[in-house]
């Protein structure tokens, strides 16, 4: 009996070593990459944590209670439907004047940004799967409003943070040469240097750190979340939010966020906001400290100052246990009892600023 337990430990072993090799999987910081972040003043007891000692951890008592929501989550976690997303060609990114500002959904949360004659790319995960295997977190439509090699030269990639809802390697790996710069909170740049993108092309920012980037500030903002994509790298990257200050513009980019203060001290410091880009989606009960529901996501949108709101992290992948439209009808639900404008737009279909914004109920099937 102890030969054969021993012999299934070594086996587990050498599958998990075997597993967490594979580049998919990234590079937690070390070596000098770990020196350059310990001086962060979010990094604390060897990891980074949030303000105010915000816990994102889930024990195994209240992980039981997640089962009934999980057999609810197979009839309405995904549509039953194969859901509209809108194409382009390589002409739609090109030749755009410099006084547009244009915002393209890719489903969750990740956008082509056109700015002040600038492209940025938020948080580009353009593959078929939210997972580092490919039968898990699949895409509700692989169809992609173009393909990443259709793409034209993208100024900036902005990450929030590593999670592969988030931070996707194939994609990183296909956009490697179309883009000039990775610009990414504390830590995430290990990921990127594993990857075979340059030193000179990745910088790496603190909370509250600003850069300027071809006459664009970029901020990067605080947020309330987690990182980690293997066992026992919890929190060994930043996470954040953006702020995108144009010529005349000003966009925000929340990532993953619970509701939090920060909201409205980003606000106050770099808004009023033209866009707000608003996590919404992959909540639950059990942990409202790292995301948003609907009526939160709304309240943030207010506290940052902002004008039109954008509902994002929803529409394109199944991550938690709510149904696959709980998160729009909501938000609008909550919008129009406050006042706020928001957008709806369908994957593909773009925001204009000075336009007026889509706000077709796509998502109900006619």
């Amino acid at each position: 009996m102890l030969i054969t337990l021993l012999a299934l430990g070594m086996t587990l072993a050498v599958v998990a070593t075997f597993v967490l090799r594979q580049p998919q999987f990234g590079q937690p910081p070390a070596g000098e990459d770990l020196v350059r972040i310990t001086s962060s003043p979010q990094y604390r007891a060897g990891i980074f944590q949030n303000e105010g000692g915000i816990t994102t951890q889930m024990g195994l008592l209240r992980a039981f209670t997640l089962l009934p929501q999980v057999l609810r989550a197979q009839q309405t976690g995904v549509p039953s439907w194969t859901i509209p997303v809108i194409t382009h060609d390589k002409q739609t990114f090109t030749d755009v004047p410099d006084s547009l500002v244009r915002a393209t959904w890719f489903g969750h949360s990740t956008f082509l940004l056109e700015i002040d004659g600038k492209r940025l790319l938020l948080d580009p995960m353009l593959g078929p799967a939210a997972s580092p295997v490919s039968f898990f977190g699949k895409r509700f439509n692989p169809q992609l409003p173009i393909e990443i090699e259709d793409l034209p030269q993208i100024d900036a990639v902005l990450m929030s943070h590593d999670h592969y809802d988030h931070l996707d390697y194939p994609s990183i790996v296909k956009l490697r040469d179309k883009v000039g710069h990775f610009f990414v909170p504390l830590g995430l740049g290990s990921h990127l240097r594993y990857w075979d993108i340059p030193e000179d092309k990745i910088t790496e920012l603190d909370w509250w750190q600003e850069v300027e980037f071809r006459d664009l500030k970029l901020v990067c903002t605080p947020s309330q979340h987690f990182s980690g994509r293997g066992l026992g790298d919890r929190a060994s990257t930043l996470w954040s939010s953006w702020a995108i200050v144009g010529k005349e513009r000003r966009v925000y980019f929340s990532g993953d966020s619970g509701y939090f203060p920060g909201f409205k001290e980003i606000g106050e410091k770099y808004g009023p906001f033209d866009l707000s880009l608003m996590e919404c989606g992959q909540y639950n009960d059990l942990w409202p400290e790292v995301h948003m529901v609907p009526e939160e996501t709304v309240q943030a949108h207010i506290d940052l100052g902002g004008d039109l709101l954008m509902p994002i992290h929803w529409g394109a992948f199944s991550l938690a246990f709510h149904s696959w439209t709980d998160p729009v009808e909501r938000a609008i639900q909550a919008a129009e009892a406050n006042g706020v404008r928001i957008a709806t737009p369908r994957i593909g279909e773009p925001i204009v600023l000075g336009e007026e914004p889509p706000q077709d109920k796509w998502w109900v099937r006619q």
